[in-house]
């Protein structure tokens, strides 16, 4: 618009109901001389030498890596009900959903969220600059990792694999960025550090979706639905983690929580250990990933010692805090380094009328390696940062009193 126009249009974006609208005010004024100075300025307005070096370090990876990330539409079909009288008249809609990805391959192999594709019957993919959708497959997956890998039918010239990072070299405080498509918008670039690298706040239980990735990558690059499965980069464009999850306490939108400024991406050492059984067509699930670990061989008690009733706790001299080691595998890691299982136990019938067997003489395990252990999932998070042959020193409590044990961790087939 020519400054000499004779009126300003204001473009106003509003979010309604999870829509944008647009909404154009005009008013009349008078046109718009600009000054002398601010001509010179404009004549002399050169765009590389205004750009600063992290601006321009930006846009030459967005460039160079852009096109290796994929906008990943599923479709599942409705789950069936029997609406009885009522069925004639309703036709049941199907699901549907977005997410991102990225290509690692020429093979067309594309990396992405577990929960970005689950329970999908039909997958597509389109790829920056390309209106085509293009059909894709689930290759492998791995629910306790939230990974997918899947397989696009693309030709050959829109494939452009991304770069993969050692991410156990990124340190906080290095430049991140972010690549997807949050809430549908494709192809979005946002731009932060790497926050801190902790411990996964969203290990979930047992077996569900990410309960097995120890550590993640925290960021605060904005990262908001749709952008799940997308790649996290360096300044070199490398991939150092698949985004993945939010912290968010300021709302939603369209019924999906915003970023708060607290993202996580998985480190992308953990998909590339992985990515041989993935492109193997593998299920991996959580007990493969236990069989495969090095680990204590020990099991422990599904109830904490807070959860013992307090005169079980005081007539065995038991703790406030950790959990009772129930059982020892004999010639085991645990075994070998002198942790006691429990040979006395009590039933114990819960709210829910189930009667459990709670050790009240065994070891109690209270820190691994300085860290609180309130649940299983505390235990499993050290022992997954562990690398092979790398021990933990567990704190325990036995016969009143608490002492150190140093543990190897083994494969126990």
């Amino acid at each position: 618009m020519s400054m000499r126009s004779a009126s300003i249009v204001l473009g106003l974006l509003l979010v309604v109901g999870g829509g944008v609208a647009w909404f154009n005010l005009s008013k009349s004024q008078a046109p718009l001389e600009p000054t002398p100075a601010a001509q010179a300025q404009a004549q002399s307005f050169d765009p590389n030498r205004a750009l600063l070096e992290n601006e321009r370090n930006t846009i030459e990876v967005v460039q160079r890596t852009g096109d290796g990330v994929v906008f990943v539409a599923v479709r599942s079909a409705p789950a069936s009900r029997d609406l009885g009288f009522f069925a004639p008249f309703f036709q049941p809609q199907p699901q549907e959903g977005t997410g991102s990805g990225f290509v690692i391959d020429q093979e067309g192999h594309i990396l992405t969220n577990y929960h970005v594709i689950e329970g999908a019957d039909q997958i597509t993919v389109r790829f920056h600059n390309d209106p085509k959708s293009y059909p894709a497959r689930v290759v492998g997956r791995a629910e306790p990792l939230d990974m997918a890998l899947i397989r696009v039918q693309a030709p050959r010239e829109k494939l452009k694999p991304m770069r993969l990072a050692d991410s156990d070299q990124v340190r906080v405080g290095q430049k991140a960025i972010a690549m997807g498509n949050p809430f549908g918008l494709e192809f979005t670039v946002t731009e932060g550090i790497v926050s801190a690298i902790r411990r996964n706040p969203n290990d979930g239980s047992a077996s569900g979706k990410g309960a097995f990735v120890p550590t993640v990558i925290q960021t605060d690059a904005a990262i908001n639905p749709g952008n799940s499965g997308g790649p996290l980069l360096n300044s070199r464009g490398e991939v150092i983690g698949i985004n993945t999850f939010i912290y968010s306490t300021t709302g939603v939108f369209g019924g999906q929580a915003q970023s708060a400024g607290i993202g996580f991406a998985i480190p992308i050492n953990l998909a590339k250990q992985y990515l041989a059984d993935l492109k193997a067509g593998k299920d991996i699930t959580a007990e493969e990933i236990i069989r495969s670990r090095p680990r204590l061989g020990i099991t422990l008690s599904l109830l904490p010692m807070n959860q013992y009733p307090e005169n079980i706790r005081r007539q065995n001299r038991l703790p406030e805090t950790g959990l009772m080691i129930q059982q020892v595998e004999r010639g085991g890691p645990a075994e070998r380094a002198g942790l006691r299982s429990a040979t006395r136990s009590v039933q114990l019938q819960l709210r829910s009328g189930q009667v459990i067997e709670l050790g009240v003489n065994g070891d109690v395990l209270l820190e691994a390696d300085g860290n609180p252990i309130t649940n299983i999932n505390d235990l499993r998070a050290v022992l997954l940062s562990k690398k092979p042959g790398e021990a933990v020193v567990l704190k325990v409590w036995r016969d009143g009193q608490t002492r150190e044990v140093r543990v190897v961790p083994q494969i126990i087939r």
